[in-house]
């Protein structure tokens, strides 16, 4: 692992993204209960509904942004399976489909805490570059993976690339950009070089990692 040091500034715009995501489901939960007291048993089915999907809606958030960002996200516990299930979850109400190839691609313990962390990362990067709809590929190929963006609109914000590549200067850093910048952090802070190639209505991030096996090998060698 290498020491990567977070300015306060970055800290101050990603609890504000966090804030920013939870604040329309927790507002809605709010209004269901508003609905119920207002109006009794008759907007009790309404409120229900809106409570359900709200609620719901904020669970998934908050476990996707505690594997994003939190300690959570590099334990060795963390699996393939665990990021699967979460961006699943996180997508269910977007028009954007997920394909997955890694299921049974790479044993999770062949790959070294933090990795799972960088890969939910460049997914939901992927996932909000995609603006009417598409689709998230996830893929093996050597010791890289792969995801893959496509879809009718796939559109990369101004300074974007650049953050995800680490390229981007602290105090040029807004909403849009410190979630990609913050996945270069982690790329490099876990050791999984992290590259981006974009086309029309397309791109791409390749994370490369080495299987825990050789990094214990190499250890053992020095």
């Amino acid at each position: 692992m290498t020491e990567v040091t977070m300015p306060v500034r970055v800290a101050e715009l990603l609890c504000s993204r966090i804030c920013h995501d939870l604040v329309s489901p927790v507002a809605a939960i709010s209004n269901g209960v508003e609905l119920v007291t207002e109006m009794g048993a008759e907007g009790l089915d309404d409120a229900m509904g809106l409570l359900n999907h709200s609620a719901r809606q904020a669970s998934v958030r908050l476990q996707t942004f505690r594997l994003c960002y939190g300690a959570g996200g590099s334990e060795t516990m963390v699996s393939g399976k665990m990021v699967y299930e979460t961006f699943n979850q996180y997508i269910e109400s977007d028009k954007v489909k997920m394909e997955w190839d890694l299921m049974n691609a790479t044993p999770d313990e062949d790959l070294n805490p933090g990795f799972f962390k960088v890969l939910l990362n460049a997914m939901l990067f992927a996932r909000e570059c995609i603006i009417r709809g598409g689709v998230v590929k996830v893929a093996k190929d050597g010791f890289t993976m792969s995801i893959t963006a496509e879809g009718e609109t796939v559109t990369v914000r101004e300074g974007m690339a650049e953050a995800l590549r680490g390229e981007l200067e602290v105090n040029a850093l807004t909403p849009k950009t410190i979630h990609p910048y913050v996945t270069s952090l982690f790329s490099k802070h876990f050791g999984f070089p992290l590259t981006f190639e974009a086309g029309e209505n397309t791109f791409k991030i390749t994370i490369a990692y080495t299987p825990a096996e050789k990094v214990l090998e190499d250890g053992a060698a020095a």
